[in-house]
């Protein structure tokens, strides 16, 4: 499951703003146009609001209502993602589209399904008793459903999904809210078809350096590092130990616990017969614990703390633990899928490091069999490749006076094709666009302006 496009509403300074997404996507404009609010709308509609900073602040200054809105449709659904989604992505449907409110601090996450109306009507009622109710009347007024008696809502709920899926051809398209299908803010379903990673400017590789599961050195190990073998070793071990837990239960407490039992039962005799009491340990199993990781730099003789190094050695370090994804990323991990956005990856790197950084990105899609995703804001024409230019998202600010909004430019072949119409042939354009004409081009999609000469020497 990938995303194909982001609608966003009353979002910071996006008003509205529709873009479509690629494998990798690159958001170029000026300074302050809204690129990196397109990255962290993102962020908040799949991991939610970190900080608890969302306010009405955060709305639109010419919006309506205190309401933002972030809208993602997403395609590429494989048979993990339609068996998770369930109803929202039946067989037959391409693309299912989510999205994410803020209003008046009400944060919750909806999502387009298909559903019998009369179904989904008993589904919005607020107990599971009334649901019930609700199901009983229905199989009661219409025995043409032909519905079997429940005896509790989750199997009427159960009887109601095998009817929809046995006549989809009476199916229409519903709202259904994260709070009855979703879980908590819909984040937990969201988490496992999409491990989305937000790198932002201003982060620091000492705040990622360890396996915490919000972290982005954390989500790039979970990626990496196959704990599979491991953690069948520890059950084994916790496994042994348990069984050492009762045996010792069964040695110490038995014996004492059987002469309690047997008195307590001889007292309560005297006021009531037939019963016996019986007194037994309960076993306490500790939870597991989870492996973790943590990163340390040997600086010569010294082992220090990630926290010390420059601003560019933080950086080089979080690069670096994503071409080590690229290279290794295992194929099992296909049931979920990585989506990267990077505010201004080309940040404290030497040019040539920021090569290498563009390369990495473009590597980590192509070697995931597409289940890897990629955006980044940038100004850096290292991150441009001018041979993919229908990848390139160009953001402008439009209108002028107190509120000003935000659109996005983009341009495929066929657009191309029919701008040119009259100039430049249709065969010249397809078989030279992305050779010949764009040799030089990546630095002036940056410019504001250009100005066409006939031969290189002029």
């Amino acid at each position: 499951m990938k995303i194909k496009r982001v609608c966003i509403e009353n979002f910071c300074c996006l008003r509205s703003l529709d873009v479509s997404f690629d494998a990798i996507t690159s958001l170029i404009g000026p300074t302050g146009v809204g690129k990196s609010t397109v990255l962290r709308a993102l962020d908040w509609f799949f991991n939610g609001d970190k900080g608890g900073t969302l306010g009405e602040e955060d709305v639109h200054s010419a919006a309506d209502a205190k309401r933002i809105r972030v809208e993602v449709e997403f395609d590429g659904l494989t048979a993990f993602d339609r068996a998770a989604l369930g109803h929202y992505a039946p067989d037959g449907i391409e693309s299912v589209r989510i999205w994410r409110t803020w209003e008046d601090g009400d944060d919750r996450i909806t999502g387009k399904a298909l559903a019998f109306p009369p179904f989904d009507d008993v589904r919005r009622l607020e107990g599971r008793r009334d649901r019930h109710a609700a199901y009983k009347a229905l199989r009661e007024s219409d025995p043409g459903l032909d519905l079997p008696a429940a005896r509790g809502w989750d199997d009427a709920e159960a009887a109601m999904r095998v009817g929809e899926s046995q006549h989809r051809d009476r199916l229409a398209e519903t709202d259904v809210e994260g709070t009855q299908f979703f879980g908590f803010a819909g984040q937990g379903l969201l988490a496992k078809l999409i491990d989305f990673v937000f790198i932002s400017a201003d982060l620091r590789a000492y705040e990622e350096a360890d396996d915490g599961k919000a972290t982005v050195v954390g989500r790039i190990l979970e990626h990496a590092v196959d704990r599979s073998e491991a953690d069948a070793r520890f059950t084994a071990i916790e496994d042994e130990a348990q069984n050492a837990r009762e045996k010792v239960h069964a040695e110490v407490y038995g014996p004492m616990l059987k002469r309690l039992s047997g008195a307590l039962s001889g007292e309560v005799a005297k006021f009531s017969t037939g019963r016996d009491v019986v007194v037994k340990p309960v076993v306490q199993i500790p939870k597991q614990a989870k492996t973790t990781f943590a990163v340390n730099i040997k600086d010569g003789a010294a082992l220090t703390a990630v926290r010390r190094q420059g601003h560019g050695f933080q950086r080089a370090l979080i690069i670096a633990a994503l071409k080590y994804l690229a290279e290794t990323r295992r194929p099992e991990d296909g049931t979920r899928a990585l989506c990267l956005a990077i505010e201004e990856p080309e940040l404290f790197q030497h040019p040539a490091q920021t090569r290498v950084f563009a390369q990495v990105l473009r590597g980590l899609v192509l070697s995931a069999a597409e289940r890897t995703q990629v955006m980044y804001a940038t100004h850096s024409p290292v991150f441009i490749d001018p041979r993919n230019y229908e990848q390139i998202r160009r953001l402008t600010r439009v209108g002028s006076g107190d509120h000003p909004d935000v659109e996005v430019r983009q341009l495929s072949e066929e657009k191309l094709i029919q701008s040119l119409d009259g100039r430049v042939s249709e065969k010249s354009i397809r078989r030279h666009a992305t050779t010949r004409y764009v040799k030089d081009l990546a630095e002036g999609l940056f410019v504001a302006a250009a100005v066409l000469v006939e031969g290189e020497s002029d």
